[in-house]
This record gives structure tokens, C-alpha cells and sequence, in this order.
């Protein structure tokens, strides 16, 4: 059974048997989600979620779900959160949302506190590596569902929970997915609020196996468990879990525990969808070659993987329809040459959601010229790399005026996957455009988070911060 064996692993997982690499990426990650949830808690969508829990319970500030509710939502809303290119889950947002919130009520310590986000991360790269692509394909959001299962492997460490407690934890988690991509692409609030319900339910589900309440140990890989369910087709086709995925499911299991996958974890640069990332990447340098002269360009066309293919919002009316939008984010990147989340939100202010005749700013004005000039291709060849590559080539076709030349880019990892890393000095560069009034040197107490006491922590880090 796969929930006996992350429960096994969650219950023994020692502070001191992290490597050096993922031990340091865990302290990456959390100051990437500082600077990520500082500046998205007053963002529309968690202050409405704030405010229906205020209208429910008078208490709710006081409340450890309504916390990791607002926690988890806040640092999603921008789609800056990190994740797992093969997984595809935001892990982040979930993990220290869950962890965080129960610190403020329980007394953990620094490297409680890192074994609990390490017991999460592992949990959710190891479902989310065994489920998807089908999973995602089906119509799951990931962060959503298997960020339950990350909640619940977070929660069970820091509640100190048994085997026996943990297995009913994650069987619990498993009944409480839930989380449908028709919200995000739809551009609505809801994508968000998968990973502030993800959180919810897996402190929910520790508590209550804590209790004595229990789950299913075979709801991952029962017979009409979460993957045979929600990640191979058809639950009535016959077909066993064994005769479809057996030998991906082998090898990940084969190796959990013993290849810490944490280390492997991506860090976003661009409040863009990360299946649009490459082919940003792409227009970014050619914007470089291009310049100005961006008016010469007769089209766009963007060969890319099924999946970044049908990100094809050629109209967005909002914020959250534009983070899934392909050609806005080739055509924003080509004109202005940056994509950073300032830019985003004066492009907005300038009109980028008018009508074009509506529109004065001169640079909205051509991205809403260049957009409809974007043509996107499904290119088989990509679909067909390995795991975790997410290719996009982007070629730029330009007028008569230059003899119908063009130019061209190729990006197969975007930046942030392992083999384009993102450095620490560009996530502490990332957290300073996000948050410029907060002092950054505070940061380097995560150095030394081990001896900390993580409410007074935490309160330092975050709370102190208005």
C-alpha cells in the first residue's frame, strides 16, 4: 500500500537525515514564500475570504483552518509560488501554509518544523509524480488535490501522530481532494482558494486521526482509490491500476525516501502559468534582438507541448484569465521586454483589459495589436521529452520591410527547473520587487531557524510586517 509506506517514511523522517541540498532548498523555499505571501495576502480574492470567515465566525481569527485558509490562498493568488515540474504541484503554498498555521498555536521548534515541510514536499512530489500527467489531463488541479495529501503529511508530523494515525490522516486527506482546472481557466478566484482548502483539509484530517478517527490505507491505490479515480481514465473500463501504471508506480516507489526529490523543486520568476514560462523566456530574448521595432513583426508563432497549447486566451477580461494566457504573455514580454508582476498590475491600470480604442498607453496599445498576430502550435515532438522539460519555440516573423526574415528561440526547461536554476540571490531579488519597504536582512534568521521557537519566528518574519 502506498499510504503505509509515506506514513512510514513521515513517522522516522529525522531532522538529521536531510541532505545538505535539500536542506537549503526548504530555506529557500520559505523565504520564497514570505515574499510571495506578503504581497498577495491583500490581494481581492484572500481579503474576500477573510471577510466571509469574519461574517461566519466572530472568532475567526483565532481559528487555525480560517489561518491556513487565508495562508494558502494569499500565497497562491499570484501564481508566483514554487513547485515540481513532473509532480506539478505547487508545493509551497500548501506546505508552509499548513505548517505556519499550526505554529502559531503549537509549540514546534526550527527543525520540527523543517522535518514536517519535508515530510510534505516528499508526499506531494511523490503522488504528484506517480498521477500526472493523466491526473492534470482529466481536469484535476493538482495543488488543490494532491496538495490535501502535502496538508495532512505536514500536519501529522508537527501533531507528532504514529504510523497507525498517520495512515488514517492521509486516508482522510485522500476523501477530501478536490480541485478542477475548469476553475483556472475560467480566470476565476477559485484556483486560489484550492491551495487555502488543501491546507484546511489536511490540518482537518490529522486532527481527526489524532482523535481516532480513520481513513482508508488503501484510498491512493485501492480499487476505487484516488488513482484509479482520478488518474487513469475511466473507472469502469476494466482495466486494474496494476495493469496501467505498475511500472511508474514501481520505480517512484522504489525510490521515495531514499532520493530526497525536494532539491529538485523550481521557483517561479514570472506571475505567468508555469506551462507559459518557456515561451516567455523566449520572447525575452528576442525582445533583446527585436528592440523597438516590434511594429515590423507581421506574426508570432509559438511550437509548444499540447499542454501550454490550449493556454489560448487571446481575450482576457482579468487578472486571474491573464496568468493563464499564452499570447498576452508572448506579446507583453516581446513589447516590454519584462514581465514582472509591477509591470503587470501599470499595464492593467493603462487599459490592457479596455477595448483598444479605449486604450492611450502607447505600449498597451501594441501589446492589443501583436496579440492576435500570436499563432500556436501543438508540437508532437515535444509532448514526447522526458519528464519535466517544457519546451517552447518561438519564432518571430517580420514584414516585407525586412524581406520576411525571422527570428527564433528555443527554451526546453524553463528557468527555475533543475537544469535552468534559479539562484538564491534572484529568489532574495524576487522577494525585494515583491516587498521594498521590508527589511530583507531579517531573512537571514532562516539561516539558523533550527534553535528558533517558530511562533516567535514567524512573528518576527511575517506578522511584523505590515
Amino acid at each position: 500500500m502506498i499510504v503505509k509506506k509515506i506514513a512510514d517514511f513521515i513517522v522516522n523522517l529525522k531532522y538529521e537525515d536531510i541532505s545538505d541540498d535539500a536542506l537549503k532548498q526548504i530555506k529557500l523555499a520559505f523565504i520564497d514564500y514570505i515574499g510571495v505571501y506578503l504581497r498577495g495576502r491583500n490581494e481581492m480574492a484572500p481579503q474576500i475570504l477573510k471577510d466571509s470567515f469574519s461574517l461566519m465566525d466572530h472568532n475567526y481569527d483565532n481559528s487555525i483552518l480560517t489561518d491556513a485558509m487565508f495562508l494558502g490562498t494569499s500565497s497562491h493568488v499570484l501564481d508566483l509560488d514554487d513547485g515540481h515540474d513532473v509532480a506539478s504541484v505547487h508545493l509551497g503554498t500548501v506546505a508552509f501554509s499548513t505548517a505556519i498555521a499550526l505554529s502559531r498555536k503549537l509549540e514546534v521548534n526550527g527543525k520540527e518544523f523543517i522535518e514536517a515541510i519535508l515530510a510534505g514536499y516528499e508526499t506531494g512530489i511523490l503522488i504528484g509524480s506517480i498521477a500526472n500527467p493523466n491526473h492534470r489531463n482529466q481536469g484535476f488541479h493538482s495543488t488543490g488535490t494532491i496538495g490535501t495529501y502535502v496538508s495532512g503529511a505536514v500536519a501529522s508530523k508537527i501533531l507528532r501522530l504514529n504510523f497507525y494515525q498517520t495512515i488514517q490522516c492521509l486516508g482522510l486527506c485522500g476523501t477530501q481532494s478536490a480541485g478542477l482546472l475548469e476553475s483556472d481557466h475560467q480566470g476565476t478566484m477559485a484556483k486560489a482558494f484550492h491551495s487555502g482548502n488543501a491546507a484546511r483539509a489536511g490540518i482537518v484530517s490529522a486532527f481527526l486521526a489524532y482523535n481516532g478517527f480513520t481513513g482508508p490505507e488503501s484510498i491512493i491505490d485501492g480499487d476505487e482509490g484516488f488513482l484509479k479515480a482520478m488518474a487513469i481514465g475511466d473507472i469502469r473500463s476494466g482495466k486494474t491500476l496494476k495493469e496501467v501504471n505498475s511500472n511508474k508506480i514501481n520505480r517512484y516507489m522504489d525510490d521515495f525516501g531514499k532520493f530526497l526529490q525536494t532539491s529538485d523543486v523550481y521557483f517561479k520568476l514570472y506571475p505567468f502559468c508555469r506551462h507559459i514560462h518557456s515561451a516567455i523566456e523566449s520572447s525575452l530574448y528576442l525582445h533583446n534582438i527585436i528592440k523597438k521595432q516590434y511594429d515590423v513583426i507581421e506574426s508570432v508563432e509559438i511550437f509548444t507541448y499540447k499542454i501550454a497549447s490550449e493556454h489560448d486566451n487571446y481575450k482576457p477580461h482579468n487578472k486571474e484569465e491573464l496568468r493563464q494566457s499564452l499570447p498576452y504573455a508572448v506579446a507583453i514580454a516581446l513589447v516590454c521586454g519584462e514581465v514582472g508582476l509591477t509591470k503587470i498590475n501599470y499595464l492593467i491600470e493603462d487599459g490592457l483589459f479596455k477595448d483598444i480604442d479605449e486604450v492611450e498607453d502607447e505600449k498597451v496599445k501594441e501589446i492589443k495589436i501583436l496579440a492576435p498576430k500570436i499563432i500556436i502550435h501543438d508540437k508532437k515532438e515535444f509532448d514526447s521529452l522526458e519528464a519535466g522539460a517544457r519546451p517552447a519555440n518561438v519564432k518571430i516573423n517580420l514584414n516585407e520591410s525586412f524581406r520576411g526574415g525571422a527570428f527564433e528561440h528555443t527554451t526546453i526547461y524553463s528557468k527555475g527547473n533543475k537544469h535552468n536554476p534559479v539562484s538564491p540571490g534572484e529568489v532574495i531579488d524576487k522577494f525585494r520587487k515583491l516587498n521594498p519597504t521590508y527589511g530583507v536582512q531579517k531573512l537571514n534568521k532562516i539561516d539558523y531557524m533550527e534553535s528558533s521557537k517558530m511562533d516567535e519566528l514567524i512573528n518576527v518574519l511575517i506578522d511584523s510586517y505590515e
